[in-house]
């Protein structure tokens, strides 16, 4: 379970990592910073398919994708000074309430007949 957890926070980082560079590479017009883009994205992309070897793929983007965005979103605003909203702020909410939902256990069902 830790391996899941540590190819996980890589793949997310690595998302992230090139996410961020996307806003400098300036659409794909300087060089170093495309190179980041393609291979941190290449990393990430390994990490991602390693996972969904022996978890629910589901699960897997969900997180993948969920917690990235919200990172991606709070970093475009703290390092780009993008807009905030008190929707976008709702949605990045909703986002992390889903992330957690998603982690919650889960509950039993007794399917034992009573008679």
């Amino acid at each position: 379970m830790i391996r899941y957890y540590i190819f996980l926070s890589f793949s997310i980082l690595l998302e992230i990592i090139g996410a961020g560079f996307m806003k400098v590479s300036q659409g794909f017009t300087k060089p170093a910073a495309s190179l980041v883009i393609i291979t941190t994205y290449v990393l990430a992309l390994i990490f991602y398919v390693l996972l969904t070897k022996q978890h629910g793929l589901g699960l897997i983007n969900a997180l993948w994708s969920g917690i990235g965005t919200v990172i991606v979103s709070a970093g475009g605003i703290i390092l780009f000074q993008e807009s905030m909203s008190m929707f976008k702020m709702g949605g990045i909410l909703l986002i992390v309430a889903g992330v957690f939902g998603l982690h919650l256990p889960k509950p039993r069902i007794d399917t034992r007949k009573v008679v």
